[in-house]
């Protein structure tokens, strides 16, 4: 096939005049900021796990353009897994679009990192105003270091693209009524879905196929992300990079060394220093690091480390039913990442205070804003107690009137020495944003 029939194939919109549903999914939550990027010309770098939709997304971009009444073949997308296109230099495929369309004004580049030396070339396009707008695309974070930064230093934006949260999963499942009340009214069937992401999680190509072949699709999906973004990438062992993964995994919410990694692996500092650096480029791991108000202390290995999606962290590490309150800690953790990774102001710590440990110290700016437990059960007064114990404890540290415990379904506020617990429900901090760290 040529290049030009390869770019045709990528490109359906040219004769249809319009992306097909097929193609563009459900509407993701990122759509609306990317769209508020186009009235800057930078670069957009759309970045994250591999299979979470980032090419679904750049069709819901082109549709946007198109109904915008931005002419269909002037928007060019390139995949870059395409056998032709990854073959092809840079030049000739510049000049097959332009024999297409000389005209051409969007640029979208999917997976972009899989051809070498694409940063200069993609400079050179921008610098050249060749085109009105450029998207890129890559699932590994090393897109956006080392030459990339280098070379488009102020030319790009970054935007991180997570899995379906658990609000575009009900919308995958038809639900379309966000409004506080009915969502109170329907909360058991709400709680029945919570139940069914916290197993399976919101990788886009498993909802709608029967639990067998999800975890059949989880199972490929985490071996596709050793084999591809860590072992072909980095030239990585894929049993060694698999081992690691299965125990940190095994282990999220828990403050891991690299020096404990190694003893319970029998692997090397050495190798799983780099390994974890591997894991955490493809998305797979994000780490969470421990508070304090000394630099050199927070950047110790000591990190809590959680997974990029709770289906995953179930395939990889876990028995559901029996670490479930490490999972709903997962759960939040990344939740807060899709709320708020694009947002640099805001950083987010964990931090132990003599005995007690809190599990979110949310920082903006030079201030500590948010304290934030996680507890699945809090039926037990003993757990209460203990939770309730470490937030009043890290309140009086960094004077903060109130702080917060994320629960199952539990909901009250109370008072302990004129300061403010307040108990919330996992499903209300997922679809209403009540704890909100914009202002």
């Amino acid at each position: 096939m040529s290049i030009e029939n390869s770019l045709l194939a990528w490109n359906p919109w040219f004769t249809e005049k319009q992306v097909n549903d097929a193609l563009r999914g459900i509407t993701r939550e990122k759509l609306e900021y990317i769209v508020r990027l186009l009235e800057t010309r930078l670069i957009k770098d759309i970045v994250g796990v591999r299979r979470c939709g980032k090419t679904t997304l750049l069709y819901q971009i082109i549709n946007y353009l198109i109904e915008k009444s931005v002419k269909p073949e002037d928007i060019f997308l390139i995949n870059f897994e395409d056998p032709v296109i990854y073959t092809a230099s840079f030049d000739k495929l510049l000049s097959s679009i332009r024999r297409i369309n000389p005209n051409a004004k969007y640029l979208f580049l999917d997976e972009v990192q899989e051809k070498e030396n694409w940063e200069r070339w993609v400079r050179s396009l921008f610098d050249l105003r060749i085109f009105k707008q450029i998207f890129i695309t890559g699932s590994s974070s090393s897109l956006l270091k080392a030459e990339f930064s280098k070379l488009l230093t102020g030319r790009h934006i970054t935007v991180t693209l997570f899995p379906l949260s658990f609000k575009e999963y009900l919308i995958f499942h038809k639900w379309s009524n966000f409004d506080s009340k009915y969502l109170l009214l329907h909360k058991d069937e709400i709680l029945f879905f919570l139940k069914s992401y916290l197993k399976y999680g919101g990788f886009p190509e498993i909802q709608n196929v029967d639990d067998a072949l999800k975890v059949k699709i989880l199972n490929d999906l985490f071996d596709d992300i050793i084999a591809r973004d860590i072992s072909a990438r980095y030239g990585a062992d894929y049993f060694i990079s698999k081992r690691i993964a299965h125990y940190v995994i095994s282990n999220i919410a828990k403050p891991l060394s690299f020096r404990s990694i190694a003893n319970a692996t029998r692997i090397s500092v050495d190798t799983v220093s780099k390994y974890m650096n591997y894991l955490i480029d493809s998305f797979l791991i994000s780490p969470l690091r421990k508070f304090s108000f000394k630099l050199k202390e927070q950047m110790r290995e000591i990190n809590k480390y959680y997974c990029i999606d709770i289906g995953l962290a179930n395939i990889a590490g876990f028995q559901f039913s029996k670490n479930i309150g490490r999972l709903v800690e997962n759960l939040v953790y990344i939740e807060f990442l899709k709320k708020y990774s694009d947002n640099k102001a805001i950083e987010f710590f964990y931090c132990k205070i003599n005995d007690y440990e809190i599990d979110f110290v949310i920082k903006k700016g030079v201030s500590i804003i948010k304290l934030v437990q996680v507890c699945y059960d809090i039926a037990s007064e003993r757990t209460k107690k203990r939770e309730v114990s470490a937030l009043l404890k890290a309140m009086d540290k960094f004077g903060i009137s109130e702080g917060y415990v994320i629960t199952w379904d539990y909901e009250k506020t109370e008072i302990y020495n004129n300061k403010k617990v307040i108990f919330y429900p996992l499903w209300k901090f997922l679809l209403l944003d009540m704890i909100q760290l914009h202002t």
